[in-house]
Formats: structure tokens, C-alpha cells, sequence
């Protein structure tokens, strides 16, 4: 990845505290949840400007931030869509994360950046057991204990892979099946621009019982051949 600059601006005027908490919570809802290797410059920068032309209302306030939430949102999705080499965007759902949702967006970011995964996606290789072992490598880590997975739902493509403590492994049809999502997700590695805005979707849900609050939803990228010719030839 390179050095990430993004300013938004606007002509609304918002006391700066007020504008600076609203960028806050957009950009941990954004640019904090998505990853393409992992790797990150010193020089990132998100900020927003006012001109101070436009005066808002305090009841204009919640469209306000819903709007500063949805570019910032779309243009997050846009760095990793357009990341070096990527074929596939992965989007991974969090929901009843036994903790916080700054940690539930740990995990998120674990799993979108296990090699193994990131390479299985790259050739539509819908192989659960790698899925499963990012994330139970993040789990098995967490202090004091290790949370339970028998609550534990995942599911690629909408289909249910894992639940109640094991796999649901339904045969070559259901394979084939999850295959075809990822295919549909494929976006080329030379494209000029990205031809879709398609996912390959991962949804963890820790259930009832888990006992959790947290949720998140985390965006990266697969890893190629081109991403890693990319890189191989980079001098900076």
C-alpha cells in the first residue's frame, strides 16, 4: 500500500470538537477497518475542513455525520478495491463479539490478513479450514480465556460453513456453490478500474450465548501473483 492522504471538506459549519468526533467515528467505521497487507505508512492522514460558509442547524447534525459517514465509508472501500494486484474485496461481518468493537475489528483484520486465506480467495478456493483457523488462532490468544464457539456461526456466501462448534460440510454441490460466489466477486489484476463493486462475503456470529456486544465489519483484499510481482519490482 502507499501513503493514504485523504481530506474531505466541507462547507457546513460545526464547532471543531463537535467535527473532529464525528471524523473519528467514521474513520474507525472506515479507513480503521479495512486492510490490504496489513502494512501501513507513517504519513496516513485523514482530515476533515470546514469553510465555516454554510450554517446547520442542531437538528441537521445526524444527516450531517450520516453523510461524512458515507464517503468516508466509500472511499475506504475504494483503496482496497483499487490495492495493488486485487482480485477479490472480502468483506467480513461481525456480530456478538464477546468484547469490544475495537476488538471485533481485531479480528476482522486477523482474517482478512492470514495469507492462507487471502491466497484461497485469490483462486476461488473455498477452503473453510483455512477460515476457521484465522480465526480460531485470534481466539485461542484472547486473555483471560479463550470465548466459547459453541454459539458460533460462520458462513461464506450466505451459506452456513460452521455452527454450533463444527463444520457443516455439505458436500462437491455446496463447493461448487461457494466457488461461484467468489468467482462473481473476481475483478481483474490489470484492470484499469475495478468493474464491480461485488464481495466475497464472511459473516462471524458469535450468537446469543456468546455473551458479546461487539461488531464490525472489516474489508481486504486477496492476495495474487500480481500483487507479489508488484511489490517484488517496487523501489521507493
Amino acid at each position: 500500500m502507499a501513503t493514504m492522504l485523504s481530506y474531505i471538506f466541507t462547507d457546513a459549519t460545526v464547532e471543531k470538537s463537535k467535527l473532529q468526533s464525528i471524523l473519528s467515528s467514521a474513520v474507525d467505521d472506515s479507513y480503521n477497518s479495512i486492510s490490504v497487507d496489513g502494512d501501513e505508512s507513517t504519513s496516513d492522514t485523514v482530515a476533515i475542513l470546514s469553510s465555516n460558509v454554510v450554517p446547520l442547524a442542531e437538528d441537521e447534525l445526524p444527516e450531517f455525520e450520516a453523510a461524512v459517514r458515507e464517503v468516508t465509508s466509500g472511499l475506504a472501500a475504494d483503496i482496497v478495491r483499487n490495492g495493488e494486484g486485487t482480485k477479490h474485496v472480502i468483506r467480513v461481518d461481525i456480530r456478538g463479539f464477546p468484547g469490544s468493537d475495537a476488538d471485533a475489528r481485531r479480528l476482522g483484520r486477523h482474517l482478512v490478513n492470514s495469507p492462507l486465506f487471502k491466497c484461497a480467495v485469490a483462486g476461488n478456493d473455498p477452503n473453510t479450514g483455512r477460515i476457521a483457523a484465522a480465526i480460531g488462532s485470534f481466539l485461542g490468544k484472547m486473555e483471560p480465556a479463550p470465548p466459547s464457539t459453541e454459539g458460533m456461526d460462520i458462513s461464506l456466501g450466505g451459506r452456513t460453513i460452521f455452527s454450533k462448534g463444527k463444520f457443516v460440510l455439505e458436500g462437491d454441490v455446496v463447493e461448487k456453490e461457494l466457488s461461484r460466489h467468489m468467482k462473481r466477486a473476481q475483478l481483474g489484476e490489470v484492470d484499469e478500474y475495478p468493474r464491480h463493486q461485488k464481495f466475497v462475503e464472511v459473516a462471524i456470529d458469535f450468537g446469543e450465548g456468546g455473551n458479546g456486544n461487539g461488531s464490525a465489519v472489516v474489508l481486504g483484499s486477496d492476495l495474487t501473483a500480481e500483487y507479489v510481482a508488484v511489490n517484488a519490482d517496487y523501489r521507493s
